[in-house]
């Protein structure tokens, strides 16, 4: 978060100097383009950091010790991942029953498997988060946009 604060007081004077709809305009369209790259790293299994995601549990993989479906394939998608415009911005999260799942693992915390099941405490797997890459596009598309 220390990144993204710098990055806030370094473009902040720019962006003052923008109109109502231009921010709106700029805000979208660099929202859009970070939840692709997110939905990207969430499918590569990766944290923020680059490290991988901690593989699933023994009993979720299949007889010949593959895993049978990737994590977080249908959580991904544009329907559950939603751009939400705010007071000070745009924020992009998670929708209805699955923003509690991924609230359990990105933070690790300790959820039921099935509704009458066990709880068990997740691992910790960063769905949501800035890469070193996303905040140099955010940068470019900041600059680019008062360029034109």
């Amino acid at each position: 978060m220390a990144e993204l604060q710098a990055l806030n007081e370094h473009l902040g004077a720019l962006l003052i100097q923008l109109s109502d709809a231009e921010l709106h305009k700029l805000e979208m369209s660099i929202a859009r383009k970070i939840r692709a790259s997110q939905k990207t790293r969430i499918s590569k299994q990766q944290n923020p950091d680059g490290s991988a995601f901690v593989p699933r549990k023994k009993r979720l993989r299949d007889k010949k010790n593959k895993i049978k479906n990737k994590m977080f394939n249908v959580i991904k998608t544009s329907k559950y991942m939603r751009i939400e415009r705010t007071a000070d911005g745009v924020a992009i999260g998670f929708m209805n029953r699955v923003a509690n799942i991924a609230r359990v693992h990105q933070y690790g915390l300790r959820d039921r498997v099935e509704r009458d099941g066990p709880t068990v405490k997740y691992d910790a797997r960063e769905l949501l988060g800035f890469t070193p890459d996303e905040l140099d596009l955010i940068e470019s598309e900041v600059l680019n946009h008062l360029s034109k």
